[in-house]
């Protein structure tokens, strides 16, 4: 059937929790943007959509980032982006998705007989054009079309009703499928929107809740077919499903040799009659990896964050300090850090590995992933004349930013 409009209802009403993130998978950095951004960008530049509705939080959560994506893709493209609150369950969010749906085709003069639509979890920003493509050539000759990719593991069946409760594994009595006749669900899966709305009614009648929207249409009498999708088209549920990024960062400081002062290096207290001096107690080696972290995660330095003129940062620990470093640059993986502290005397190779335990206990990470390291200017410049100690960090971090 030849459709006069075609919308995406992309369901972003879900609180993710499973990524252990403060806010919603949908919200975190992915490529450009967001992962929401990204995934309805893709719809709203497709060439046959004519709007994109989102289906937000019930409670309203996060609106005001909601509608900043949508007014930022609607400036960039000719499409209609409609933000609406969900429901309680997935069912209910996609019912008032459908509801914003037939609202716009109104709006656009269409009739809802008229309309097909694209139901999208957020959660799966690797959809593409490709796929959109198939999901609408295949509704010029059937009811409905969900995406799918055939299954690559194994995939074995158990008799429920043959499990205890408390106990799930080791299953005895389960069966073997096809491998080659199974298709792993993805989204979109699309439909004429007089008809999977009749279908969600007639699934509320009936008291059936489906896995997911072609469900709810098999229940309805719908036949739907499949179309190819990509492994790339995967939805996010972890962490670990965002895509990482890998960011580098370097950090120099220098302080000045004095009497009358500890000297501290990567937290570790090193016999010696002199000190640095300094605000703090000017570890000028932790003090580079700080920077190093800070400029990998594009958060500036310390002197903003812990500047010289606040009596707060008197004498303080710089091992503490780099703790609230690591809180700063927020949920990253710290690869790797790297420092070379450049001093004429003392020597400090005795005292290497206790600063390398102490750096990888504050940013809780293997101490595999440091290395320090001391070397001399043999005897040239400030450091070579014993006036102060210099140090230079680099570091990698993972992260989506």
């Amino acid at each position: 059937m030849d459709y006069s409009k075609v919308y995406a209802i992309v369901v972003a009403a879900g609180r993710g929790l499973r990524v252990g993130t403060a806010i919603p998978k949908q919200l975190l950095r992915y490529e450009e943007s967001t992962v929401l951004e990204h995934t309805v960008k893709i719809f709203a530049t497709h060439p046959r959509v004519d709007g994109v509705v989102v289906v937000g939080p019930e409670d309203g959560s996060f609106s005001r980032e909601y509608r900043e994506a949508a007014r930022r893709i609607m400036d960039q493209t000719a499409v209609t982006v409609l933000v609406t609150r969900g429901g309680a369950e997935r069912s209910d969010s996609v019912q008032r998705g459908l509801e914003a749906a037939e609202a716009l085709a109104v709006i656009q003069k269409a009739k809802p007989a008229g309309v097909c639509v694209m139901i999208h979890d957020a959660a799966r920003p690797g959809v593409d054009h490709a796929i959109i493509d198939r999901n609408l050539e295949g509704m010029k000759t059937c009811q409905a079309v969900v995406t799918c990719v055939p299954a690559t593991d194994s995939i074995r069946t158990i008799d429920q009703t043959s499990l205890k409760q408390d106990k799930l594994y080791p299953i005895i009595d389960s069966n073997v499928l096809e491998r080659n006749l199974v298709y792993c669900v993805q989204t979109p899966q699309t439909f004429g929107l007089e008809d999977i709305m009749l279908a969600y009614v007639k699934a509320a009648e009936d008291g059936y809740v489906g896995t997911d929207d072609a469900s709810v249409a098999d229940n309805a009498g719908i036949s739907v077919a499949i179309v190819e999708g990509s492994p790339s088209n995967y939805k996010i549920t972890t962490a670990k499903d965002v895509p990482m990024t890998t960011r580098t960062g370097t950090g120099f400081d220098v302080h000045k040799l004095v009497s009358g002062r500890n000297l501290i290096l990567c937290g570790t207290p090193v016999p010696y009659e002199l000190g640095l001096l300094g605000h703090s107690d000017a570890d000028v080696a932790t003090h580079a990896i700080m920077d190093a972290l800070l400029g990998a995660a594009g958060k500036g330095d310390i002197g903003i964050h812990f500047p010289d003129n606040d009596d707060k940062y008197k004498d303080a620990n710089s091992l503490e300090l780099l703790a609230e470093v690591k809180k700063i640059i927020g949920d990253v993986t710290v690869s790797n850090v790297d420092v070379t502290i450049i001093a004429q005397r003392p020597k400090l190779a005795p005292y290497n590995q206790q600063m390398k335990e102490n750096i990888a206990k504050t940013l809780g990470i293997p101490e595999a992933c440091v290395n320090v390291k001391a070397t001399t200017t043999e005897g040239l410049g400030f450091t070579g004349q014993g006036e102060g100690i210099a140090a230079f960090a680099s570091c990698a971090i993972e992260g989506s930013f």
